[in-house]
């Protein structure tokens, strides 16, 4: 069985940064005087990028994976792998548009786990490349998030539902997967769902439960509830993993997991074991990127040249639904 590994990381942007001030003004509650600073002591958050109005999610991903396939030959792409919680439409897939912008002719699909929908393509790609489907898959994701963020709210019932989607961020992102030749590349992957806690954290517009109501297509979050249930999975999955793998905590020289506030990447130190140092904060001039977050954060040590060769990589996928990905590997 042949094993893969990343080959190149890119990332996409949008130029429109949006402050907490711009968002506490866009949201209005009768009666109800909405305190500066709010947003910053909640979640931690000082920025976010928005996509422009027409800018669709297809052209995130697109961008994002556009220095990948000019560094490495559009004919050489064996097959696109589009993961994203976001998507331009329901039929067809997304991974259709993006190929189709990138000039591609090779198959593609659509993989769909919330925020841990990148982290589940790069596990489907190590699959293809050591079944023989594939010797190179591209990975692109591309999350517009500003669309499902609700400022029109009418009673604190509602403001809690909806709170923790003024913390969301727009980005894209890809990754090039190959086979190895050498020690580099994916030691361990593995994920585990408790489809119990589906309701936690939901859009529920668009399919067959509320396939018209437009009220449906905000997000809305129990942050308490999802927070309590990530703690208590995601940790004691992770030192299964480690354990299973052969890892310590020690032997990681990079940690980059899915981050929704501030207080959430410090829980995830103390869960984890792992040094706080070795982690890539991004929430604060990001948000909540959803899938994008931890090939965002991963990329950002990685331009900065600080990710070298031998490095031990820890991925800490956490998603809605709930589920949670470990993914060990050595750059």
């Amino acid at each position: 069985m042949k094993k893969s590994k990343i080959a190149d990381l890119s990332v996409y942007l949008p130029e429109r940064v949006v402050t907490n001030q711009e968002l506490e003004k866009r949201l209005c509650i009768p009666g109800k005087q909405i305190p500066d600073g709010i947003l910053e002591r909640l979640f931690g958050i000082q920025e976010r990028r928005f996509a422009a109005p027409g800018e669709q999610v297809s052209d995130l991903a697109t961008q994002a994976a556009r220095p990948i396939v000019d560094r490495a030959g559009a004919d050489s792409i064996g097959f696109l792998i589009f993961a994203s919680a976001s998507s331009d439409l329901i039929e067809p897939a997304t991974g259709n548009i993006v190929q189709h912008k990138l000039g591609l002719r090779c198959p593609v699909l659509d993989v769909k786990n919330a925020c841990n929908s990148f982290t589940t393509g790069l596990m489907t790609a190590a699959s293809f490349i050591a079944s023989g489907v594939s010797e190179q898959v591209l990975v692109v994701n591309g999350e517009k998030l500003s669309d499902a963020i609700r400022d029109e709210i009418t009673n604190a019932g509602q403001l809690h539902r909806h709170l923790a989607a003024f913390s969301l961020g727009d980005a894209g992102a890809a990754a090039l997967v190959r086979a190895s030749d050498d020690s580099s590349g994916f030691h361990f992957q593995r994920f585990m769902t408790r489809g119990e806690h589906w309701r936690l954290c939901t859009i529920e517009g668009g399919g067959s439960m509320f396939p018209h109501d437009p009220d449906r297509n905000y997000f809305e979050g129990q942050t308490a509830g999802l927070k309590n249930v990530m703690a208590e999975a995601a940790s004691a999955f992770f030192h299964e993993c480690l354990n299973e793998a052969g890892w310590k905590p020690a032997d990681i020289q990079h940690l980059f997991a899915h981050q929704v506030s501030a207080e959430s990447s410090r829980m995830i130190a103390r869960m984890t074991g792992v040094l706080p140092s070795c982690s890539e904060e991004v929430f604060a001039r990001y948000g909540n990127t959803a899938a994008a977050s931890i090939p965002l954060a991963m990329f950002e040590r990685f331009r900065r040249g600080e990710i070298c060769k031998g490095d031990n990589i820890a991925l800490l996928g956490l998603a809605a639904g709930v589920s949670v990905s470990v993914q060990l590997l050595k750059w």
